[in-house]
């Protein structure tokens, strides 16, 4: 359990791209524990006693992004934006915590076989010292993780750092609750004995995931060579509507919009995902090594966005919302 887990979590380091934004300084020990390890060693344990496919790690993910990116080092708090919450930032971390979650699994899925499965009732191996030594990780990772929101909380750090006004609180809350409820819609699926159809969630917060990266390619692009406004305005316009009636015509052909979707079995090694994992991880590990200290610049957040946020979104989103993926 602990070996998949940490496996998966390394896999999830270099897959989310997080190397590319923060640099090297995110391959440390505590960085990988919380979030990553803590988080696969949880699917692991409720995967021991509960069915979990792709559709409930993705929940799982996207959970984790709202406590960890919301609330414990609020990178999608900060004062400049409306009421200190960067909204469109939200449903990138959002879609991005429950890609990476999926595709981590899924490639060490490929890469390490899991043996036959064991049924929810069928006893762990060693006896009770696993499930207890389990637990206890996880109730000491999180404990830890508690209280250093604690500490920079009292002693203001985070209003500093992040510049955070009087609706700090509120934001927490609602990340919480956010939070919260995604991991309890995890846990209902999982409690089910078959995987139901994507959520029209996931499919409205895929659609924009992969729309708004082009729009802003496009709106960068005009400004760059000086178009007027209303042609800016053009483009976005029409990518916007391309990318609608492409997410619509996806929807329809898969049968989703009618209810008539019937479950398939899970995809082992889907072509379009290692691919996406692929990509993000290379390029992330390129990206970083060629541009050094310089990864504050705007253009290292564009050229991240462009070239491998982008066509790892659309080439994921492709393959979570056509099939099955092993997890």
């Amino acid at each position: 359990m602990f070996a998949r887990g940490l496996a998966a979590a390394l896999l999830a380091l270099l897959i989310s791209g997080d190397v590319a934004r923060l640099g090297w300084g995110v391959l440390s020990l505590w960085y990988l524990t919380f979030p990553y390890v803590w988080l696969f060693v949880l699917l692991e344990a409720v995967r021991a006693r509960r069915r979990v496919g792709d559709g409930e790690v993705f929940l799982a993910g996207t959970a984790m992004a709202m406590l960890y990116g919301g609330i414990y080092a609020k990178d999608l708090q900060y004062g400049p934006h409306p009421f200190g919450v960067d909204w469109l930032g939200v449903l990138g971390a959002a879609f991005d915590g429950g890609m990476t979650t999926v595709l981590a699994l899924h490639v060490a899925a490929r890469l390490v076989p899991r043996p036959t499965e064991r049924g929810r009732d069928t006893p762990l191996p060693y006896g009770w010292v696993a499930p207890f030594a389990t637990l206890g990780f996880l109730i000491f990772v999180l404990g830890a993780a508690s209280a250093v929101y604690a500490v920079k909380t009292a002693l203001d750090f985070y209003r500093a750092d992040r510049m955070l006004g009087p609706t700090w609180l509120v934001a927490d809350l609602l990340f919480a609750g956010a939070a919260w409820f995604l991991a309890r819609r995890a846990w209902r699926r999982a409690e089910e004995d078959s995987e139901g159809e994507r959520e029209r969630g996931i499919w409205a917060l895929a659609a924009f995931a992969v729309w708004l990266p082009g729009s802003r390619i496009i709106a960068r692009a005009c400004l760059a060579v000086e178009l007027p406004m209303a042609l800016a305005y053009f483009f976005v316009g029409a990518w916007t509507v391309a990318a609608a009636g492409l997410f619509w015509r996806l929807w329809r052909e898969r049968a989703y919009a009618d209810g008539t979707a019937t479950e398939s079995a899970a995809v082992a090694g889907s072509r379009p995902a290692l691919a996406a994992a692929l990509w993000r991880a290379a390029g992330a590990l390129l990206l970083v090594a060629w541009l050094g200290e310089d990864l504050n610049d705007v253009s290292a957040a564009g050229i991240f966005s462009a070239a491998i946020d982008w066509p790892s979104r659309a080439l994921f989103a492709w393959a979570f919302l056509t099939s099955r993926l092993e997890v």
